[in-house]
């Protein structure tokens, strides 16, 4: 499990045209990127995320949420009207994850490791400063993201 982003106990955010918007009121994980083909295919690019436990969420207004039957194992939350990919969850769990860009405030949080790193596209490097694992190995958000 990747550390705790900072003391911060509320965190906000939404989606870019404000008909999802949410708050996380605890612990919020520091995030893992993920290079594997399924998060590239849904988000565009390489994926980020950043983990919580699903009870301490509260949406303030989820007009625009939709969910996304991924597998029999998870979904993904995105916002109807702009398309904004918000959340990802495993169904049979209290854990969760949250797009890092869709927070209000990231002041404090970190990039923890880098999952799935063989499976990256040719089109763009990756940080080597940043910690790789080739699969997800409990690495932080590891456990949560990056599995369909």
């Amino acid at each position: 499990m990747g550390k705790t982003a900072s003391e911060k106990t509320v965190y906000t955010g939404g989606c870019h045209c404000g008909e999802v918007r949410y708050q996380i009121h605890g612990p919020l994980d520091d995030t893992v990127m993920c290079h594997c083909e399924l998060c590239r295919k849904l988000h565009g690019h390489v994926s980020s995320y950043a983990r919580f436990d699903r009870h301490h969420m509260k949406l303030t207004r989820d007009e625009g949420l939709r969910w996304y039957r991924l597998s029999d194992k998870t979904d993904r939350g995105f916002c109807k009207e702009c398309g904004t990919a918000l959340f990802w969850r495993p169904v049979r769990t209290d854990n969760m994850a949250l797009m890092p860009g869709t927070l209000d405030d990231t002041k404090g949080m970190t990039t923890v490791g880098q999952i799935y790193c063989a499976d990256k596209g040719d089109y763009y490097p990756i940080d080597p400063a940043i910690p790789q694992h080739d699969q997800s190995d409990n690495v932080g958000t590891a456990a949560v993201a990056g599995q369909s």
